[in-house]
């Protein structure tokens, strides 16, 4: 009874010093996971340059672009218009009207083109391309490569954006990109960013050390309570008395 009693105090010791381990570490690792979100972010709220300053049309894609808002002036191609499935907003399953826009100055046909997310809706009908000349500002983002399939060939809607897709549609030459614009077209809601800028390897790297430091603190101090207790429970040696 009197061993039981003397496990009291340590226990309560080792479980405070384990919880309060465990939620430094937890908070470490939230704050390490905040920072690289905001970092993430931190692209797309810069000033928009234009499209042309970024990339060329036979340039590939650099991944260090993605989510990098840019300014497209051209000539919309309204019979390029298709659709982009299973898009969620707010927990509701809608598409993406996508639009290509010809990069180039008035009266040069056959410029290479960009696909431009105009926004997102819940259903197909009474979406209008825009037409003529227009500017857009959008975020770039890389085109989607997921692997499935259409089931339909013959409609104007897609399971990806992927540039095979939107080439079909136009008789211009892409851009190895696609752009969300920052403002939806009239009638639509705004479309949400698939990809986020790419996280610096290091961004945030003291606080996801700090974050092991405290989980195996924790760890040792559970195993300084384990020892404890089986050195307590451990029978005394015995000794032979003197004859």
């Amino acid at each position: 009874m009197r061993a039981r009693t003397r496990l009291i105090a340590p226990t309560l010791l080792a479980i405070v010093l384990v919880a309060i381990a465990a939620l430094l570490g937890w908070w470490q690792l939230e704050a390490w996971q905040q920072r690289r979100a905001a970092e993430a972010r931190d692209l797309t709220q810069l000033d928009p340059v234009p499209l042309v300053d970024v990339m060329g049309p036979d340039d590939p894609f650099d991944g260090n672009d993605i989510g990098r808002p840019v300014t497209i002036e051209g000539e919309w191609l309204p019979q390029g218009l298709f659709f982009v499935s299973g898009r969620e907003l707010d927990g509701r399953d809608g598409f993406w009207p996508v639009v290509p826009i010809a990069v180039g100055e008035p009266g040069e046909p056959g410029e290479p083109a960009i696909p431009v997310v105009l926004g997102w809706t819940e259903s197909v009908d009474d979406v209008v391309a825009p037409t003529g000349r227009g500017e857009v500002t959008g975020w770039l983002q890389p085109p989607d490569g997921n692997g499935s399939v259409d089931d339909d060939p013959d409609d104007d809607v897609v399971p990806q954006l992927r540039t095979a897709d939107a080439i079909q549609r136009v008789e211009n030459d892409l851009y190895s990109s696609y752009a969300i614009a920052t403002e939806p077209t009239a009638g639509l809601s705004p479309a949400s960013l698939d990809a986020l800028p790419p996280v610096g390897r290091f961004t945030a790297l003291r606080n996801l050390l700090y974050a092991l430091e405290w989980w195996v603190f924790g760890a040792f101090a559970a195993f300084i309570w384990w020892r404890w207790v089986r050195d307590e429970g451990a029978p005394e040696p015995v000794t032979d008395s003197p004859s």
